[in-house]
């Protein structure tokens, strides 16, 4: 790591080209928040502040990512780490009027970064009682992705345990083996090899001649495409959740799978065509050291999809697999090599090569645990959307649970209602399970 180490120190390092990327949109619209990812939790019971607020330091000082900036040298993008200042804990006291908690929770979550005159991490306590308060972490996306959200809260229960008993945070976590910025050193690397090349042409042979998508939309799409947005829920229960395993496991795909594989037959009902591009996150993270970083190493790859013939879901399946098998083997190539390397044409109105994603976690995410205290997800309501249409989708128990965002250029809240209703009635169809009859849990329209 010597030279990788020598670059950070003189010149900072280089940024990965999914960096790059939010940096020049940064640069090209200036700043906002559709980039910023919210970590938000409600802590019931006796918190200890000052404990809190050392477990920031630890974690400021353990993460380089989380005190970077980025400069520009000879006018390119560099990432700058700064000395390690402690963690301002900024703490409001709504104890008076708690009811005015969520939206100014969201308008410092959301408030848009500064990349080059500040660190990519805020915090804040709001105090709603004695033994009752909501932490607010926002982190702006070019410093972490979701999995480091997760490496986040793990490491802060952690470093809040220590400070809690008098102990250093040497001996609450193992040193760091690597940096993030000398991950991105390697992998350019990578990029550049013959088997990165090879891997980049199979993306240009894969997603040549593609077609944007062209599904119907309440309102005409503007000629410049924003991140304005909203999201509506989307539960599947248990019974159909157990259905859809089951069926998945019967096929020899992964729920995953399946479950992509009803959200393109859904696109195609509602007039998306046969052949369907849909952007999908593949982690991006090689071994363990990687696994517990913070930092930007999620990509997205494009699946192709062939809704031809007839539609045997055996078929349509097989041809799923098939497709996500390929992208997974090939998904180290950056998307943004893949879209340099095609150079589709010039649209403002659309996000280059696909404008559907859909993701699936097939793990429950744990909520921050910090000892002594209750602690719950606190829903930050993001207001934007990256695409047209998003459909995620996470284990919550028995059930699976997520949302359908969508870009409210384009879409009305009811439209959106009605296609998440109709991807969970797809589903019980292409699993031969009964519609139920309405109940007071349905969402309303």
């Amino acid at each position: 790591m010597r030279a990788a180490a020598l670059i950070r120190t003189e010149r900072g390092a280089p940024l990965a080209p999914a960096q790059h990327s939010l940096w020049f949109l940064d640069q090209l619209t200036g700043p906002s928040s559709e980039y910023i990812l919210p970590f938000a939790h409600r802590l019931r019971g006796p918190l200890d502040t000052t404990a809190l607020e050392s477990a920031l330091n630890a974690l400021v000082k353990r993460h380089e990512t989380l005190r970077t900036r980025i400069d520009q040298v000879d006018g390119e993008p560099r990432q700058k780490v700064l000395r390690h200042r402690p963690a301002w804990l900024r703490q409001l006291d709504l104890s008076e009027d708690p009811s005015r908690a969520t939206e100014l929770a969201a308008d410092f979550a959301l408030r848009p970064f500064d990349l080059a005159g500040e660190g990519p991490l805020r915090t804040l306590l709001v105090r709603l009682g004695p033994q009752d308060h909501v932490l607010v972490c926002s982190l702006h996306h070019i410093c972490c992705d979701g999995l480091s959200l997760a490496v986040l809260g793990e490491e802060l229960a952690a470093l809040y345990r220590a400070a809690l008993h008098g102990q250093r945070p040497e001996e609450a976590l193992p040193p760091l083996p690597l940096q993030y910025s000398d991950t991105v050193l390697s992998r350019a690397e990578r990029a550049d090899s013959t088997a990165g090349r090879q891997a980049l042409e199979r993306w240009r042979d894969l997603l040549a001649g593609a077609e944007p998508l062209r599904l119907p939309t309440d309102r005409a799409r503007p000629e410049i495409r924003t991140a304005r947005g909203d999201r509506v829920e989307v539960l599947i229960p248990a019974e159909v959740t157990r259905a859809a395993r089951a069926a998945a496991g019967r096929h020899r795909v992964t729920a995953y799978m399946l479950l992509l594989t009803v959200f393109a037959m859904l696109l195609h009902r509602r007039g998306g065509g046969r052949d369907l591009c849909v952007g999908t996150p593949v982690s991006g993270r090689a071994g363990r050291e990687e696994e517990a970083l913070i930092g930007l190493f999620t990509n997205t790859v494009v699946l192709r999809l062939d809704l031809s013939g007839s539609w045997d879901l055996a078929e349509l399946l097989r041809r799923v697999r098939g497709r996500a098998l390929s992208a997974y083997q090939d998904g180290h190539v950056p998307f943004e090599h893949v879209v340099d390397e095609l150079r589709p044409p010039r649209d403002l109105s659309r996000t280059p090569l696909f404008q559907v994603m859909f993701s699936f976690q097939d793990f429950e995410e744990d909520a921050l645990a910090l000892e002594g205290v209750r602690c719950t997800p606190w829903d930050i309501p993001v207001g934007s959307s990256k695409f047209d249409l998003e459909l995620e989708l996470g284990r919550d128990g028995d059930e699976l649970r997520g949302f359908l965002e969508y870009s409210t250029d384009l879409y009305e809240a009811a439209t959106a209602r009605r296609m998440a209703d109709d991807y969970l009635a797809l589903l019980r169809e292409v699993l031969d399970l009964p519609t139920p009859t309405s109940s007071p849990e349905e969402p309303e329209r």
